[in-house]
C-alpha cells in the first residue's frame, strides 16, 4: 500500500467516526445489536516492500509477488449500538521479491505474512439491513520465511512491527444474527521492509 492509499484508509475511518458519533444511537428493529459477534472472511492481501531493495527479475526467472490469498478470523463486542471492540487475526499469503546478495547478484527472497490486532469499532447503520463499520487500533505483523543467507540483514524483508491499523467495510443483514460483510484492512508494517493489507469478503455472526 502506497503512502496515499494509507492516508486514505485512515481518513475514512475517521470520517466514519466522526458520522457515527454525530448520529447517535440507532434502532435497527426490536433487537438492539450489541453483544458479542464473530466472523471470518477470505480475500486477496496485498503487500508494499521496500523499493531500494528490489531489482528486475532475471531472465527466466520466477517473478515476484506482492498479493496472495488471505484469510481473517475475529471476534468483538459491541458496548453500544455503534461503538465496540474487536481482535483478529489475518493471514495474508505468500510474498516474494527478487533482491541483490552482498555478493552482487540477485536471489528470490520468499515468505508470508500475518497480523494480530485489536481495535475499537464504530458501526453507522444505513436502515435495517445495511450499515457501514471501521476499525482503528495496533497491529502486530509479522513476515516470516523470508530468511536468506546469502541477503544482508538489512535487504532482509522477514521480521517484525507493531503500528497503526485501520480498516473500513460494509455488511448486509441475512438475518437478525448473520450478515454478509465485504471489508478492506491495512496493518501498517509487518516487518521493517514490508507493509500489508487485504480486502476480503466473509460472513459474520452475532450472538
Amino acid at each position: 500500500m502506497t503512502k496515499t492509499q494509507a492516508r486514505t484508509a485512515l481518513a475514512t475511518v475517521a470520517a466514519l467516526l466522526l458520522g457515527t458519533a454525530s448520529m447517535g444511537t440507532y434502532a435497527a428493529g426490536p433487537q438492539q445489536d450489541t453483544g458479542f459477534y464473530a466472523g471470518g472472511s477470505v480475500g486477496r492481501s496485498s503487500y508494499s516492500l521496500s523499493s531500494s531493495n528490489s531489482v528486475p527479475t532475471p531472465w527466466g526467472g520466477q517473478k515476484s509477488s506482492k498479493a496472495g490469498t488471505a484469510y481473517k478470523l475475529y471476534g468483538g463486542y459491541r458496548l453500544t449500538e455503534n461503538f465496540g471492540v474487536e481482535v483478529g487475526y489475518a493471514r495474508l499469503g505468500r510474498v516474494s521479491q527478487w533482491t541483490y546478495t552482498g555478493a552482487g547478484y540477485s536471489t528470490l527472497q520468499s515468505g508470508s505474512g500475518q497480523a494480530f490486532y485489536a481495535a475499537a469499532t464504530a458501526r453507522m447503520p444505513l436502515g435495517d439491513v445495511f450499515a457501514l463499520n471501521g476499525r482503528l487500533g495496533v497491529s502486530r505483523g509479522r513476515i516470516s520465511g523470508g530468511d536468506n543467507t546469502w541477503v544482508s540483514g538489512d535487504r532482509r524483508f522477514s521480521g517484525s512491527s507493531t503500528g497503526l491499523m485501520a480498516g473500513f467495510g460494509a455488511e448486509y443483514r441475512v438475518t437478525q444474527n448473520l450478515a454478509i460483510t465485504a471489508d478492506y484492512d491495512y496493518f501498517g508494517k509487518l516487518s521493517k521492509q514490508a507493509k500489508g493489507g487485504m480486502l476480503s469478503v466473509g460472513l459474520k455472526a452475532s450472538f
